[in-house]
């Protein structure tokens, strides 16, 4: 078979979108293209008509024609199962309504995937679900990228907030509010690390006095220039009555906007993937899982659903190492259910828990990321759950409520990066009360009341946390509550224990990577 070109036209021989799979002058499609209306008639009832040099295989799809143009020697078999492929692909990229307006909006994507079905004019062995994957485009190591920036990103942020922290307390130590020389000297370093300008002190006309600066108020009098209008009182630069440092206000505003969390225990999170090959050179082999949860609670902690969905990617970088078998290390894992690669020797899998190729003689394919195996849990168990919330609201007078929020850690792990997010009615006011670990704070910019704790682990495997909301018609309104945390430690009890080449059984190096998050976590 070979497919000169695929085309969408109306029914009046309007072309919409044509995307030629050979080398083809424009004209010559043109002229192709325009013929293939005076060739239908109304009574036929086939789907195939011919000129002298080429065959069109079409389709009628509303009020709109798909077709194929071939070679006559084609097979006129695979050219239909071809034809429906793309009728597939054209109702999956239009999906409300198969017309001119919508095939012109999204003529990219249907170009797009037209290139997964042909190839320099030959069928691909693909199917709609492959069309789907490829025009994803998702990458392994994209992601693994975003999630290493990310972790930097908060890293930073968690080294600039533990800076803040120790600038406030120092200042207190020393006793900034106090006037005198230590409030001189501590202004100079403030302006000295560029924390505060002199744009941002409080100026007057007035020379240089103020009974905060003590002896230098007689300094500051005597030389002072002629004032412009008469002096208030003692004015001035009041430098003994800044109210803390401009560097913590700044810092607390974006706190009040939601630009970002205040910390807690800044050096001990991490939510980078665990690792065994930390910088350096890539290795051969790069093998890592990913875990997914979706929960759905109700308001007393009972579980509604449950869903763990797993895959481990492995991926060749040196196709030196490609022929190679994964022993791995699985629990009991009671409610897990595997599946592995079409291309995995099931026999091996089941027998010794061990990942490799049914053909030993081929390796793996080298610089493209490879699922070779999955794994899936769905339970209504409540002692499933790794990790629960409960929200506790107790009405406290006319439209008020005290809330008492409550997570308990089940499963022996460590969690990072911990948030709890609770939405606050627009026209509520809330009362933040006292958190057990971790700090609670309020982003005005997304109405969410947020609790963070950086690291969950058996030293705090169960808080509390309490606030208070005024003007709020009922208790519904501070829910869904949403949860989002991270750990290196997945549900699934699986290790793995080396790779190890098929033909002489010797180690090969790789790393190793773990990471489970949070699709979607909710209180309801």
């Amino acid at each position: 078979m070979v497919c000169l070109s695929a085309a969408v036209l109306t029914k009046q021989g309007k072309i919409l979108i044509a995307r030629q799979f050979v080398e083809m002058s424009r004209m010559k499609i043109e002229n192709h293209l325009a013929t293939f209306p005076k060739l239908i008639g109304t009574e036929k009832q086939h789907n195939t008509v011919e000129t002298a040099e080429v065959r069109f295989v079409y389709q009628p799809v509303e009020t709109l024609y798909l077709l194929i143009i071939t070679n006559k020697q084609s097979n006129i078999v695979e050219d239909l199962e071809t034809l429906r492929l793309f009728t597939k692909v054209l109702n999956e990229y239009c999906p409300v309504e198969i017309d001119e307006a919508n095939v012109c909006k999204n003529a990219f994507e249907l170009v797009f995937a037209f290139d997964e079905i042909i190839a320099l004019g030959h069928r691909e062995n693909v199917s709609l679900r492959d069309i789907q994957v490829n025009m994803e485009m998702e990458s392994h190591e994209e992601k693994l990228a975003t999630m290493i920036r990310q972790s930097k990103e908060r890293e930073a942020q968690e080294e600039m907030k533990r800076k803040v922290r120790e600038m406030t307390k120092d200042k207190r130590a020393k006793g900034i509010g106090g006037g005198g020389m230590g409030a001189v000297r501590d202004l100079a370093e403030d302006m000295a690390r560029g924390n505060i300008s002199l744009g941002q002190l409080p100026m007057e006309t007035g020379g240089m006095g103020g009974s905060s600066l003590g002896g230098l108020g007689s300094f500051g009098a005597s030389t002072a220039p002629a004032p412009l209008k008469p002096k208030k009182g003692e004015g001035g630069m009041q430098l003994g009555k800044l109210k803390g440092p401009p560097s913590a206000s700044l810092l607390q505003a974006m706190v009040d906007d939601g630009e970002f969390l205040p910390g807690v225990t800044p050096g001990k999170s991490d939510p980078t993937p665990a690792s065994t090959a930390v910088g350096g050179k890539q290795q051969p082999i790069s093998l890592s899982c990913e875990e997914k949860l979706v929960i759905s609670l109700k308001r007393d902690g009972g579980l509604e659903s449950m869903e763990v969905n797993g895959v481990m990617q492995l991926l060749v970088s040196d196709p030196n190492y490609g022929k190679a078998v994964v022993p791995l290390k699985l629990g009991a894992n009671p409610g897990f259910q595997f599946k592995t690669h079409p291309n995995i020797n099931k026999q091996l899998w089941s027998t010794s828990s061990q990942l490799g190729l049914k053909d030993p003689a081929r390796p793996f394919p080298p610089n493209q990321s490879l699922g070779v195996v999955k794994w899936r849990m769905q339970t209504n168990d409540d002692s499933k759950v790794p990790f629960q919330v409960t929200c506790w609201p107790t009405p406290s007078g006319s439209d008020s409520f005290d809330v008492t929020l409550e997570y308990e850690l089940h499963k022996n792990l460590e969690l990072h990066d911990l948030l709890v997010s609770i939405p606050i009615p627009p026209d509520a006011s809330h009362t933040i009360g006292s958190a057990e670990v971790g700090q609670a704070s309020y982003s005005r910019r997304d109405g969410l009341l947020q609790w963070s704790v950086p690291i969950v682990d058996q030293s705090n495997a169960s808080a509390t946390m309490e606030f208070s909301v005024a003007a709020c018609p009922s208790a519904d309104s501070i829910f869904p509550i949403s949860v989002t945390f991270t750990s290196r430690q997945t549900m699934c009890e699986l290790e793995v224990i080396d790779v190890l080449s098929v033909d002489d059984n010797s180690p090969i190096p790789h790393s190793s990577s773990t990471l489970l998050s949070i699709e979607s976590y909710t209180i309801s």
